[in-house]
């Protein structure tokens, strides 16, 4: 992946994207897997190891595996980031906190009142930003986004989608996970193409189709990428 690009991930229900990404971050055990950053191979064993090395995941079921929705945006704001607020081995900078994620919140544009609003409060639009305000507080270099848009109006997903291109425009680097054709054609600088649990194709400009895609997806033989 290219900094400041969009990769997509296609395929169809069961095609291994999604898979693919856990096993990467160190989630699911993989028997073969082989990663590199900046020309550096890494192997994460974890996905606390893949957080230290600036990655970031928006899971595909937000309430179930990117949000404690009974906390505030703050403290969810906050989740991964609380060694940068301790003062000492006990207390914590709960203004500098604050203000963090009141700063996190104005960048992805969530409309809550204060950073102490629940977040079950909130639209499902919104509280998919408050996940990706997580990572903003964060230093991410990759940005994972899976189906980030499900569950949101259309108003929402627009926001969704013009803070990808802000982030790819700023340095970050993005793998989207989409069931929705359109969305991965309209958003992908390049698409690679899941079946069988592998990438049988990696399609970048006008190859970027909806029939060249499926296509592949119901067709095409796994690349074994060295």
């Amino acid at each position: 992946m290219r900094a400041g690009e969009i990769l997509g991930f296609a395929g169809l229900v069961g095609s291994g994207r999604t898979e693919t990404v856990l096993s990467m971050l160190g989630a699911y055990r993989a028997a073969r897997c082989q990663l590199s950053m900046n020309g550096v191979a890494i192997r994460f064993k974890d996905p606390s190891e893949a957080l230290a090395a600036g990655i970031g995941l928006l899971p595909e079921s937000r309430k179930e595996q990117g949000l404690i929705t009974s906390f505030t945006i703050l403290h969810n704001v906050s989740l991964n980031n609380y060694g940068k607020y301790l003062l000492g081995h006990f207390f914590i900078n709960r203004r500098r906190e604050f203000q963090d994620a009141r700063t996190a919140m104005q960048q992805v544009r969530v409309k809550a009142p204060s950073p102490n609003t629940r977040v079950d409060n909130l639209s499902g639009g919104n509280q998919q930003k408050v996940v990706i305000a997580r990572w903003i507080n964060h230093t991410m270099k990759v940005l994972i986004f899976d189906e980030p848009t499900r569950g949101i109006d259309v108003g929402a997903k627009a926001e969704i989608y013009q803070l990808m291109r802000e982030f790819t425009a700023r340095g970050y680097s993005i793998i989207m996970i989409s069931s929705e054709l359109p969305e991965v054609i309209g958003m992908s600088d390049r698409v690679c193409v899941f079946r069988a649990g592998g990438i049988v194709a990696t399609v970048e400009g006008e190859a970027i189709n909806s029939a060249q895609i499926m296509i592949h997806a119901t067709t095409g033989r796994i690349q074994h990428v060295t």
